[in-house]
C-alpha cells in the first residue's frame, strides 16, 4: 500500500503536478533562430502554453527557452 502511494506521488511530481496543472519543458538543442522559435511557439501554443526565456540564460540556444503550460507559478 505504501509503495503504491510513493509511486503515485512520484509520478504526479514527474508529470508536472497533478491538480495544479502546471508544467514546463525545455525546447531541446540547437540555435534559437527565427524558424526554430516560431515552430516551438506553435507547438507550445497547441498544448496551451507559451514560450519563455529561462532565468540566467542568454537566448542564443533553444535550451535557453521553455514551454510553460498550465497555471502560472
Amino acid at each position: 500500500m505504501i509503495a503504491r502511494t510513493v509511486v503515485a506521488v512520484a509520478a504526479c511530481l514527474w508529470l508536472g503536478g497533478c491538480a495544479a496543472g502546471t508544467g514546463s519543458y525545455g525546447l531541446g538543442q540547437g540555435d534559437a533562430n527565427y524558424d526554430a522559435l516560431a515552430k516551438a511557439t506553435t507547438e507550445c501554443s497547441a498544448k496551451g502554453g507559451e514560450i519563455s526565456l529561462r532565468n540566467g540564460y542568454d537566448g542564443r540556444e533553444l535550451s535557453s527557452y521553455e514551454c510553460r503550460t498550465g497555471k502560472p507559478r
